[in-house]
């Protein structure tokens, strides 16, 4: 009987303390919420190995505003290391291509570790290589981003375009 009533005057004083979860520490701003539900991953695999893995963010449903001359992505490319030297790797190196609905970019520029834009994307680490790409306007409801390599394969994300 003295452990129920110790108990449960416990519970009623300490009850009413938490106002926060810890949920509350990982608030996301509007646009980071719209970054994360735009952005598409993939990986080619060979023979059990990573060749690559391709992170991009459509980023004209994120910012509306600021990217209407075409269709814009932030992307995050990793290729798998053949030297320690990461920071002369280019898509034609590896003999990758990207297109859009079949179409090779109009830009494709590489964003260094300090550029702001680079916070986009949810995926950081030093691994990557980091581009905003811009492609031309397209017309069809899907737009599918493609990294392709002939001796490795390919991956597709896929992506609804709204109007």
């Amino acid at each position: 009987m003295r452990f129920s009533i110790v108990a449960l005057a416990a519970l009623l004083s300490l009850g009413g303390c938490a106002d926060k979860s810890a949920f509350d520490l990982f608030k996301m701003d509007e646009a980071h919420e719209r970054a994360v539900e735009n952005m598409r991953s993939g990986t080619i695999v060979k023979s059990l190995e990573t060749k690559a893995i391709v992170s991009a963010v459509y980023l004209n449903p994120v910012y509306p505003g600021d990217y209407q001359d075409g269709e814009y992505f932030i992307s995050a490319i990793y290729f798998e290391k053949r030297n320690l030297e990461t920071k002369k790797w280019t898509l034609q190196d590896y003999g990758y291509t990207l297109t859009l609905n079949g179409a090779e970019p109009l830009s494709m520029e590489e964003i260094k570790e300090n550029d702001p834009r680079r916070t986009l994307i949810p995926v950081q680490n030093k691994w990557n290589r980091y581009y905003l790409i811009r492609f031309a306007p397209v017309a069809s409801s899907s737009l599918a981003l493609r990294l392709e390599n002939n001796q490795t394969g390919s991956v597709v994300l896929s992506y609804p375009k709204e109007r």
